[in-house]
């Protein structure tokens, strides 16, 4: 109601405004008051109210200031300058209208916007409360885990079941430190050169190896998650490997790492020890050792190829990456 009480009153008004300035004006400008009227009524009260106006626009000015005056005589002339002022007020009606839609569909999807980012935002929130809370039971599954092994240590008497029960243990401590270096529910990329140096420093430290040293070279590599926990899973497993056996009797010695970046899609990893190397009849494919089997699963997991053979001094392993 008000759009049309709106439009009224601006008509009137510009009627008033044209009878009264009429006289001062020269012939020739029927519309002069009413074009601003039909405007300002499009702007504010849309579309039909805006034809309204100037069609009631259109119509007073034929009769009042268009000669004859008070009569609605149509000649030429007439016919005319009604279809001039009929085809100005039709395109100031129609941009004006257009304006105003493409103005509420820019309303409509900024506000679209606005309620995605606030869903987003509470998402992300949601979900970062969710993974703090999903690796907080994972830590207390691994300490439940670790204390379990523990207690079932105390009460193996095998020397054999006991070194394994300590492996799997270290295992399940360097599992844990890998798995709390990499909480970061954004899923960002890792840099894998420093963060296997902290792990070559946690497994030296979990096997009391004062007396082998670990050089690291790297170039700058970084790996999503998914790559990156087997990655370090299977630097773990060959370091452990050179520890236990390449090391087992001298008690110290070097390990070499190098971790390249051959080509934009592919990565090397080596493991170098001058331990006592490998025995003459080992063979990767048929080898029954846990760890190995470990590397074996996790490169193929990852669609890597693995190597391992000796080396003039010791043993030495690759591992050639293609990088997601």
């Amino acid at each position: 109601m008000f759009r049309w009480s709106f439009a009224a009153g601006v008509f009137l008004v510009a009627l008033l405004a044209r009878l009264k300035i009429g006289p001062a004006l020269p012939p020739g400008f029927p519309y002069l008051t009413f074009f601003p009227a039909v405007i300002v009524t499009t702007f504010v009260c849309g579309l039909w109210p805006g034809v309204a106006a100037a069609t009631a626009s259109g119509i007073a000015a034929w009769y009042f200031f268009i000669e004859p005056f008070h009569s609605f005589t149509l000649d030429g002339a007439t016919a005319m300058a009604l279809g001039f002022y009929a085809l100005i007020v039709t395109v100031d009606v129609l941009l004006i209208h257009l304006m105003q839609e493409a103005l509420l569909r820019l309303r409509a999807e900024s506000a679209r916007q606005s309620r995605e980012r606030e869903l987003s935002q509470q998402l992300a929130e949601s979900r970062e409360v969710m993974f703090q809370e999903l690796q907080h039971r994972i830590s207390n599954n691994l300490q439940v885990i670790g204390a379990l092994m523990a207690l079932q240590r105390g009460a193996v008497q095998d020397k054999k079941a006991r070194r394994i029960i300590d492996q799997a243990a270290t295992r399940l401590e360097l599992i844990g430190r890998i798995h709390r270096r990499l909480q970061d529910p954004s899923g960002q990329r890792v840099e894998l050169g420093v963060f296997l140096g902290r792990l070559c420093d946690d497994l030296l430290d979990a096997a009391g190896a004062t007396g082998v040293k670990v050089h690291l070279q790297a170039d700058s590599v970084l790996l999503p998650p998914e790559q990156t926990v087997p990655m370090a899973l299977i630097l773990m497993e060959l370091v452990s490997n050179a520890l236990e056996h390449g090391f087992a009797h001298q008690g110290q010695g070097r390990i070499a790492i190098e971790l390249r970046q051959l080509e934009p899609a592919t990565i090397q990893l080596t493991v170098l020890d001058d331990g006592a190397g490998l025995p003459p009849d080992f063979d990767l494919e048929t080898t029954q050792s846990l760890g190995l089997r470990i590397v074996r699963a996790l490169a193929a997991q990852l669609g890597a190829s693995f190597e391992m053979q000796r080396a003039p001094r010791g043993t030495a392993c690759g591992l050639l990456l293609p990088v997601r």
